[in-house]
């Protein structure tokens, strides 16, 4: 794939060897944007704040738009990589729609899908498909994560919350969404291999560390999406053993439910089916072009007594209300052929990352994180990812090594 190797070094800025450092400066803003979002103040509703939009600008969308207009070639191999024809007809919808949206300022929403996009466009470009820079992102930012989780989960110690749920930091700090990171930061590590006992080591304990926190999150979309994950991950490896994992993993999944059972039931259904309700009443009001990206509207809960939500809790949802029945197509089919893609891919580290962060993602959508263009926040990490990366993978299923 000639994503990461221009065919001609003229053509570059200044020679292949300053490309090579622009695409370093990529790297480097790409972990910046994990890093911040564990470390840095947020702004209203867990928007990013100002210091995380400065350094996002200057380490990353700033070096990936001068790579790219420097040579507009790479504007077209990006464009041309599977699912993006159909991730561009998405966003011209969206964009679209800001003409007959209420929300208060749309130049906000062509921001924020423009960031998607330029995300996308520095992953493909500053790491593409080399395995060192692929490996050197997805498990340094799972070791960010991990740093995180034990920070939280100190802080959570030392001054308990009223609601007994662990929050992170800046666009972290709520129960769902820190939950949604450290799964997202497991499934990096859970294909990587090493070979000495000391990383290995290393490897489970950080895992463990996410685990620990999202449990004490208490977010159970977050649970019940990293069981199904790993559920999945398990299932497909091609070892004789196999079918004894997911046995002890169902008997582990049935103790806990069953230890946790009283807690689980408490909280009942958070409103979920009423919201769900009244969510495909707005859809049907405007099932032909939706109320535009960013729309705003309020979704009475339990009559109205303070419990009233801004957002319908579940993507596809939230997708129809915004974008209609163009936008909701157009997104189905590209998660599904995502969803697919890994799923061919599944005998390569990458392939199998994607996968569980698919099956991870399409789980806990469906109760929380129901915007798909926004700022970056962690669920960037679970639907823009996964899609950043399958950028690496090739059309068609090769010989790769594969994990045993």
């Amino acid at each position: 794939m000639p994503a990461v190797k221009d065919a001609s070094p003229a053509a570059t800025i200044g020679g292949a060897g300053i490309a090579d450092r622009w695409r370093n400066t990529l790297c480097v803003g790409l972990m910046a944007l994990v890093a911040g979002m564990c470390a840095l103040p947020a702004g209203a509703s867990f928007n990013p704040g100002k210091p995380y939009q400065y350094l996002l600008v200057l380490s990353l969308y700033l070096p990936a738009l001068i790579l790219g207009f420097a040579r507009f070639e790479r504007w077209r191999e990006f464009g041309r990589r599977p699912l993006m024809p159909w991730l561009m007809a998405l966003f011209a919808w969206s964009t679209l729609s800001l003409a007959w949206t209420n929300a208060a300022r749309p130049l906000d929403e062509i921001l924020r899908t423009l960031s998607v996009l330029v995300f996308l466009f520095a992953w493909f470009h500053g790491v593409g498909d080399d395995s060192r820079r692929q490996r050197w992102l997805l498990v340094g930012g799972a070791g960010v994560l991990a740093a995180t989780a034990v920070a939280a989960m100190i802080r959570f110690a030392i001054h308990p919350p009223a609601d007994g749920r662990v929050t992170g930091f800046g666009v972290m700090a709520n129960a769902n969404l820190i939950a949604a990171a450290m799964g997202a930061g497991f499934l990096w590590l859970w294909p990587w291999r090493f070979q000495t006992p000391g990383r290995r080591a290393l490897k489970w304990l950080a895992m463990a560390v996410m685990v620990a926190c999202l449990v004490l999150a208490d977010s159970r979309s977050a649970w019940a999406a990293l069981f199904a994950a790993i559920f999945v991950l398990l299932a497909i490896r091609n070892r004789e053993r196999a079918w004894r994992r997911l046995l002890g993993l169902g008997v582990v999944g049935l103790g806990v439910i069953a230890a946790a059972y009283p807690e689980l039931s408490e909280r009942g259904w958070s409103f979920r089916p009423q919201i769900m309700h009244y969510a495909w009443r707005l859809f049907e009001q405007h099932p032909w072009l939706g109320m535009g990206q960013g729309a705003r509207f309020t979704i009475p809960v339990q009559g109205g007594m303070g419990m009233d939500q801004v957002h319908t809790h579940n993507l596809f949802t939230q997708i129809a209300v915004e974008l209609g029945l163009p936008g909701l197509l157009l997104w189905s089919a590209l998660w599904l052929a995502l969803g697919w893609r890994a799923w061919r891919h599944r005998d390569e580290v990458i392939g199998r990352v994607v996968l569980g962060l698919w099956v991870f993602a399409s789980v806990m959508v469906q109760f929380d994180l129901p915007h798909l263009i926004d700022s970056p926040r962690p669920g960037w990490l679970i639907i823009w990812l996964p899609l950043a990366l399958s950028l690496s993978l090739p059309a068609a299923s090769t010989d790769r090594p594969r994990i045993r």
